[in-house]
């Protein structure tokens, strides 16, 4: 199932028909919601990682499907180190040639206006991205190929993990996570299902297969699970909330200090 990243709240619409023969549309007065912003943030130990989208949330009668804040001031900050300012590149992104430490704290800011959001994350220590290849097996009624990962937990418990898939440079919307709750310390064999009838994300051979590991803290892998939970629509509430965050100040979103490793092959 097609699931898209950074969507936080979904709205729906009907019009009724009354009976008798005669139709009646019903006009529907759709108040619009108090805009919040959505700070997506990402710090890792690779060159130029510092990178924050900063957004709004929409009205249900906006017709741009993103809008990026241009103005806000956006720093990070490693442990015991000054602040680094991001520079605005355009269309909310905000970036800084800097790395980051596995082991260190680092500390987000972003102001725009009066209001200031802020945002702590540790970084995780690497656990080493092994192996990648694929699986062919029967799944969601037909033989599929599946990108397959292979590495080993270690000891301590506590670690998470989030995997990207990108095939011919287009990135898989599916959010793929997994915690060690259930493999602590053993070497895992992780497959990458995508839950979808629609046989043109299946893997073909020629494809250019790349998958992404990022080693994550629990913060961050409380923000996906629920993203995927309300995508899923598996919340007990009626309509389903945001994603808890560890942004403060009122954002949506979350920010996350995260090691990165990526495999690739060609799919044969």
């Amino acid at each position: 199932m097609k699931k898209r990243n950074g969507a936080f709240r979904c709205f729906f619409f009907f019009l009724l028909l009354t009976a008798t023969g005669c139709q009646k549309v019903i006009h529907v007065d759709i108040q619009d919601t108090r805009k919040k912003y959505v700070i997506e943030g990402t710090v890792t130990d690779q060159e130029d990682s510092y990178s924050v989208i900063v957004s709004q949330t929409l009205d249900v009668s906006d017709l741009n499907l993103f809008k990026g804040v241009e103005d806000a001031a956006v720093t990070v900050a490693e442990e015991g180190q000054p602040p680094v300012a991001l520079e605005h590149r355009g269309n909310g992104l905000y970036r800084a040639n800097a790395s980051g430490k596995p082991g260190k704290t680092y500390y987000l800011s972003v102001r725009v206006g009066n209001e200031t959001f802020t945002a702590t994350s540790v970084m995780p220590e690497k656990v080493a991205f092994d192996t990648l290849y694929t699986t062919s097996r029967l799944f969601v009624g037909r033989q599929q190929g599946i990108a397959t990962v292979e590495f080993r937990d270690p000891p301590p418990p506590g670690n998470a993990y989030r995997f990207t898939q990108i095939v011919n440079g287009e990135k898989e919307n599916t959010i793929f996570i997994t915690n060690d709750k259930l493999i602590n310390g053993r070497n895992v064999i992780y497959e990458l299902l995508i839950f979808s009838s629609d046989e043109a994300s299946d893997l073909k051979a020629g494809d250019n297969l790349q998958v992404d590991m990022r080693c994550i803290n629990m913060d961050n892998y409380e923000f996906w699970y629920g993203v995927t939970q309300s995508a899923l629509g598996q919340n007990q509430s009626a309509s389903p909330g945001n994603p808890a965050t560890n942004i403060r100040g009122g954002a949506l979103g979350y920010f996350s200090a995260n090691t990165f490793d990526k495999r690739e092959l060609s799919v044969k």
